[in-house]
């Protein structure tokens, strides 16, 4: 979705930058040790493979954590409030949702005209060209790396359903009338803000780390950092006070916030 925009950690005026920096390389370092274990045969069920574990959970937590207070703190971040994380997460969770519950409502064809009055009959086009058009709309500028995080992970969740729906426009429109009459809509939102978070982390370290520890090592790292992520949204998935919401209401934009907020606090390990 465009080419990513990197910066260097050591914004001035900044002084959360370097703990977040410190925090990442520590996770490259508990990749790298866990490597080292596995090259000399210990055993993974050993205390040493689960302190890596621990300690490597820990500093994840102190990355989103740092991540956060570079954007102004947890308030105005989940309000769109901040320059550089936030806003253009929320821009494309209401588009996202907004797309859903125009599903439900008048249904596929119905919705994209209503996107696009010159988009034509869905019996011209193939699913690939619906999802791309959804990419470009669901989508912000790729001005900076909160725009280029947004895009990326609602590409990624776009492409999740369409992969899910085969080759079958009809079935991509019953999957997503599904996900608005259940929580699969929470669902998605959910996996959504985690891949934005996940987005952020990466567009500013991965390359670092894969300069100081190694491509191998650098790939690695990122990759686990993803799946530990999402795996701690999938605790949230199940949590009865996000599992019902009237998306069709005047509080959508509310309770994109509150699951970002929630999303933000499981990561963290924070009590509502």
């Amino acid at each position: 979705m465009g080419t990513t925009q990197r910066l260097a950690p050591g914004v001035s005026n900044e002084p959360n930058w370097g703990d977040l920096s410190k925090s990442v390389t520590i996770i490259a370092k508990t990749v790298e040790t866990e490597k080292s274990l596995g090259n000399n045969n210990i055993d993974p069920q050993e205390e040493k493979y689960q302190q890596i574990i621990r300690k490597r959970h820990k500093y994840l937590q102190s990355a989103v954590k740092q991540l956060i207070k570079t954007g102004g703190g947890e308030k105005k971040v989940t309000n769109g409030k901040s320059s550089s994380i936030g806003k253009a997460g929320i821009k494309s969770a209401q588009k996202i949702k907004n797309f859903f519950i125009g599903v439900g409502n008048v249904g596929l064809q119905q919705t994209l005209i209503n996107i696009d009055a010159n988009f034509g009959s869905l019996a011209s086009k193939t699913l690939q060209e619906v999802v791309d058009f959804l990419l470009i709309f669901c989508s912000d500028s790729n001005e900076g790396m909160d725009e280029t995080a947004a895009n990326n992970a609602s590409c990624e969740v776009m492409k999740d359903i369409a992969k899910a729906a085969g080759n079958s426009i009809d079935k991509f429109e019953q999957m997503i009338k599904e996900c608005v009459g259940g929580k699969g809509l929470t669902d998605l939102l959910c996996k959504f803000w985690g891949l934005y978070i996940f987005e952020h982390l990466s567009q500013r370290f991965e390359e670092k780390v894969k300069q100081q520890k190694g491509v191998e090592i650098g790939k690695k790292t990122f990759e686990i950092i993803k799946d530990d992520i999402l795996g701690q949204v999938k605790l949230l998935n199940n949590k009865e006070s996000i599992a019902k919401i009237n998306w069709k209401g005047s509080s959508g934009k509310k309770e994109i916030e509150k699951i970002f907020n929630s999303i933000i606090k499981i990561i963290c390990n924070e009590n509502d």
